[in-house]
């Protein structure tokens, strides 16, 4: 894989031209792609421009309305200090992950046979299943939130919400989401009971398999420590670190 055309690529269709979701909308504004609503995000910003007028601008907005801001860095972006601009404005960084690449013309690695089976979410029923599983993966009780996030997008062409059942019982849930000629692989989770067993492979393996399916060219994913290795083992590229900044209102 060449990552620096990957890289390039992902910049202008998943961060230049985001597509915003139900609720959210993009802006254009002082030197950043951002989207703002449920969630306030800076995409992208020029590269050129001054990081720290650019960051105390953005940070002077978000408070100045009483609204958290979340800001992600990528090995590749500049300038090379945001981070450190970004800590100087009262940003908090979250635990860092990896950015990783799949290319889909590629074929994942042979892998044992996982007892889990995965479905794609269509009806009431597959989407309360993906938020229960959801529940006891990452041990909250937002089942309803995501219900309602969700419930009138299961037609929509440009996500999928995949569900792995043992035994006829939701164990694991994730989803795709269609950015340009990429799929966004996020919230892949496991209840604690049946991690180590396959369901969060099997969850991979649909999604590419779905991905291929509309026509995608690549998957991308920023993973935890907890994730990192299967994905690589299966034959994910890394394309470098990645750390999201939050900054919190007053």
């Amino acid at each position: 894989m060449d990552l620096e055309h990957v890289l390039a690529l992902f910049d202008a269709q998943v961060r230049v031209a985001p597509k915003p979701g139900p609720g959210v909308r993009v802006e254009h504004a002082d030197g950043v792609v951002r989207l703002v609503g449920q969630f306030n995000y800076v995409a992208w910003w020029d590269p050129r421009a001054d990081g720290e007028a650019l960051v105390a601008g953005q940070a002077a907005h978000f408070r100045v309305r009483g609204e958290a801001l979340m800001w992600r860095v990528y090995a590749h972006d500049r300038p090379m200090d945001l981070g450190d601009i970004l800590a100087r404005h009262g940003f908090r960084s979250d635990p860092p992950g990896t950015l990783l690449l799949f290319d889909i013309a590629d074929q994942l690695a042979a892998a044992p046979p996982a007892p889990a089976e995965v479905r794609r979410a269509r009806t009431a029923e597959d989407l309360a299943d993906f938020a229960a599983a959801a529940d006891q993966a990452f041990g909250d009780r937002q089942a309803s939130e995501r219900i309602a996030a969700y419930a009138g997008r299961l037609d929509d062409p440009d996500l999928a919400l995949f569900v792995a059942y043992v035994d006829g019982e939701p164990v694991a849930s994730a989803r795709l989401e269609v950015s340009g000629s990429f799929g966004q692989m996020y919230g892949g989770g496991v209840a604690p009971a049946h991690r180590g067993r396959g369901a969060y492979r099997a969850l991979v393996q649909a999604r590419v398999a779905e991905a291929r399916r509309m026509g995608l060219r690549y998957l991308a994913t920023e993973a935890r420590e907890t994730s990192r290795p299967i994905l690589e083992r299966l034959g994910f590229v890394p394309a470098g670190p990645e750390t999201t900044w939050v900054l919190q209102p007053a």
